[in-house]
């Protein structure tokens, strides 16, 4: 396959996959939404978890880890604010 082919299968994929370049954002409802769908398709494309757990667990599974790292970004943030406050 020439490199201009590869390239064209490459648009053609991203294309579909976004609705031909439709932004994410508009496809999904909002950010949390969007983070679920990412982490579940991530759990369904790991062989055992897909093979142990059901879809509705691995949706709650989704949302629960979705929620901890929002957490954690949170915390994050919070103490980096700190940090800067204590350099001024």
């Amino acid at each position: 396959m020439e490199k201009n082919e590869q390239l064209d299968s490459l648009v053609g994929l991203v294309e579909g996959f976004t609705q031909h370049g439709t932004p994410l954002q508009a496809l999904f409802g909002d950010k949390m939404e969007l983070g679920v769908i990412l982490l579940t398709c991530a759990m369904i494309s790991n062989e055992n978890l897909a093979a142990s757990m059901e879809i509705d667990e691995q949706v709650d599974s989704a949302i629960h880890f979705y929620n901890i790292i929002q957490e954690r970004i949170g915390y994050y943030r919070d103490n980096q604010a700190h940090s800067l406050e204590k350099l001024l």
